[in-house]
């Protein structure tokens, strides 16, 4: 996603740039119920554009979708040979009830962990709003999902940015974060170069074990120079 203008002008050099810049693996976005990347691609023809520049796709974000749907998305990750699932968003109207949510997520996560595949949730910084009746969003889902069968990805900017300390919350909930999204917030916190703002990466990556966290992925949604963002944040992860 953080080259999001530059896959939909061209994706296969966009993607062997990634490759160049010494990345590993990748997380796809943009699978919809048609089965289609971008409504464009069918998994076995974006698998083929992303292995032959010698990536994995280690992860998958989809539109949100019902557990009547999981085979499809189940069927998608094993093309791509990725080992996650993960739903990214929200949509407003879906916001007023996080305990139907997480009664979705949890059937969908019972399709997925028998299929050997880890599926969980991303956030941003509106789950952390509280609702009408004082609960915070976010903790509906973790604590009313069953850890075995969905995990978390914590978008560390986001959490920042709703004003909470992500390295205590990500450390409360022990084994439910399956990634994190790397990302980085200045003193204003707006989006930043990673490593060159406020988030302690360091000691949050030092937590990934009791986590539960598997990859991480670089994530800088600025529209300035995206390639040299995601060289730079690569760069600094690398350093660590």
């Amino acid at each position: 996603y953080s080259l999001r203008n530059e896959l939909n002008y061209d994706l296969e050099s966009t993607i062997q740039a990634i490759a160049a810049m010494g990345y590993e693996y990748i997380e796809a976005y943009g699978l919809g119920e048609d089965g289609l990347f971008f409504g464009q691609y069918t998994p076995e023809e974006f698998t083929a554009i992303v292995t032959n520049a010698g990536l994995r796709v280690a992860s998958i974000h989809t539109s949100y979708f019902t557990a009547d749907k999981s085979n499809l998305f189940i069927s998608a990750a094993k093309t791509l040979g990725a080992q996650h699932i993960v739903i990214p968003y929200l949509d407003q109207n879906m916001r007023d009830n996080y305990d139907g949510i997480a009664d979705n997520l949890n059937a969908i996560g019972t399709h997925c962990s028998a299929e050997g595949l880890r599926f969980g949730y991303h956030n941003h910084d509106f789950e952390f709003i509280p609702t009408d009746d004082g609960r915070i969003p976010m903790r509906i889902l973790i604590e009313n999902t069953d850890a075995d069968k969905v995990s978390f990805q914590a978008d560390l900017y986001w959490i920042t940015k709703a004003g909470v300390d992500a390295l205590a919350f990500v450390r409360e909930y022990p084994g439910r974060f399956m990634s994190y999204h790397v990302k980085d917030a200045n003193r204003d916190l707006e989006q930043t170069t990673v490593g060159t703002g406020i988030i302690p990466f360091i000691d949050i990556f030092e937590l990934n074990e009791l986590t539960g966290v598997e990859y991480l992925f670089v994530e800088d949604e600025r529209t300035d120079d995206p390639l040299q963002n995601v060289q730079n944040a690569l760069s600094y992860l690398k350093s660590l």
